[in-house]
């Protein structure tokens, strides 16, 4: 497998599409094509109340938003905010480990069986002597 494409920015959509378009060996217009597909099934799925849990990465969760009682900031009058679905993503703890130890090669693909993870390694002790 090639060397993943360097991420040394913000990420934006174009950006990623970029660097997928890049690692994958795939023309820009494909990438676009997959980036976008992606995205419009994760929110459909939440859009219909469904969550969406990506192994290693995150899940996002879809609830719902009981109704309540607000303030117009320009008028100051109450208003009533009816109920309605919300989406939150929560970071699985995989992806969070990796952020914090700052971990530029950072992945959520599994590690083959019998090996240790970077996370796994770094808090096991050597046997003493």
């Amino acid at each position: 497998m090639k060397k993943p494409t360097p991420v040394d920015a913000r990420l934006t959509t174009s950006r990623l599409i970029a660097v997928i378009a890049a690692d994958c060996d795939i023309p820009l217009p494909k990438a676009h094509e997959v980036v976008m597909a992606t995205f419009d099934v994760i929110a459909r799925a939440a859009a219909g109340g469904h969550d969406v849990a990506v192994t290693n990465f995150g899940t996002w969760l879809s609830y719902p938003a009981a109704p309540r009682k607000a303030r117009d900031p320009r008028t100051d009058k109450p208003v009533c905010v009816p109920a309605h679905q919300r989406v939150r993503f929560r970071v699985s703890p995989h992806l969070m480990d990796a952020v914090r130890r700052r971990d530029p090669e950072a992945t959520i693909r599994k590690a083959p069986k019998g090996s240790k993870t970077p996370a796994a390694a770094a808090t096991t002790t050597p046997a003493a002597e």
